[in-house]
């Protein structure tokens, strides 16, 4: 068995280090030339939370001809790049013929344009729920340790060598029945406190002290909530994440019992590190993963019929500044200017 994962940012580079730190079955990393360069030269360093440093050697290539022959043609193939990058990877994939592909990607839709490509009884829907940040090429610094979720798109798809994997490489690992339930539940974790930092250019910490702010991802969330309960999706809880729970809670608690858990949940998720929307649009990137969790609900809840004013608002406002269309100073550190394109949408 052997295992190549695809993209080189911070999640592929965790998920090739520990793979090879487990020293199972032979595993490589498809990056960029400069990020490949980089690994030659050195070992990738992994900083875990509790201060412990380990050191992996990773064989990594920029193209899958380069691969190690143990690793061409593999069994698995794990997808770790962003949304928006899916349709270039799939070309990556064609060319390197895994017998099955798993994706660790953020957000909703991912595992629907994989399997027009190669049918679903090859693609896995997955989550990692591990916080993560890459200060360079040979270097991940782990912020706050979870775990991964596995689901087949065909029931017939067996996962129990796969989670083996994980679990030897040190992920907490659960086998999902319902690959939608798993996808749309670690979406609400990834959608609160992201599109509104991104947008008002605000740490979550400042964000979630005003209550206003708060309560508008609370009704972010239950419009996500309200659109997986018209598709028969339950929300489950990930490992390392209640998602479930959170769901229940916010169904169930009065927005002003619910704010101090929701403070400590979601601060304490993100490892103290900002979020993945904010850092992008500080980075000058044009295009935005809200597409697949603020744009992805609302294009649900329209075709379902579902009221979502929030996440449209939310994903229309994002997308604006992302793409230059929306003057960014006309929304930062302007609270008030956010609520009121909410209102007026």
């Amino acid at each position: 068995m052997s295992i190549v994962i695809v993209g080189g940012g911070a999640i592929g580079l965790q998920v090739a280090g520990r793979l090879a730190l487990a020293g199972g079955e032979p595993s490589a990393l498809l990056a960029r030339p400069s990020g490949v360069a980089a690994l030659a030269e050195q070992p990738l360093t992994i900083r875990f939370p509790d201060g412990s440093v380990q050191q992996a050697r990773v064989a990594a290539a920029a193209s899958p001809a380069a691969l190690p022959p143990t690793c061409r043609t593999p069994d698995l193939a794990v997808l770790c790049v962003k949304g928006y990058d899916t349709p270039g990877a799939i070309e990556t994939l064609r060319e390197l013929g895994p017998r099955r592909v798993l994706t660790l990607q953020n957000g909703i839709g991912n595992e629907e344009r994989l399997a027009a490509a190669f049918g679903p009884a090859q693609v896995i829907a997955g989550a990692i729920t591990t916080s993560v940040e890459a200060p360079g090429p040979t270097e991940v610094v782990i912020t706050k340790l979870g775990g991964v979720g596995l689901a087949p798109l065909d029931p017939a798809t067996g996962l129990s060598r796969w989670a083996a994997a994980f679990v030897a490489a040190g992920f907490p690992t659960r086998i999902y029945a319902d690959p939608r339930a798993l996808k749309w539940s670690k979406a609400l974790l990834n959608m609160l406190g992201n599109a509104q930092a991104a947008i008002l250019d605000m740490g979550v910490e400042e964000i979630y002290a005003d209550h206003r702010l708060l309560d508008l991802d609370l009704r972010a969330v239950r419009e996500a909530l309200a659109v997986m309960a018209r598709m028969g999706a339950r929300p489950v809880n990930l490992p390392g994440y209640p998602a479930g729970t959170l769901a229940t809670a916010s169904r169930l608690i009065p927005p002003f019992a619910l704010r101090p858990l929701m403070r400590r949940l979601v601060g304490r998720g993100r490892g103290g590190k900002d979020p993945s929307l904010l850092r992008d649009l500080r980075a000058g990137r044009t295009r935005s993963e809200g597409e697949f969790l603020y744009g992805a609900v609302a294009a649900e809840a329209a075709a379902r019929g579902v009221p979502a004013p929030v996440n449209a608002a939310l994903w229309r406002t994002l997308d604006g500044i992302a793409r230059r269309v929306i003057p960014w100073d006309e929304f930062r550190k302007r609270p008030d200017r956010l609520l009121a394109e909410v209102s007026a949408g």
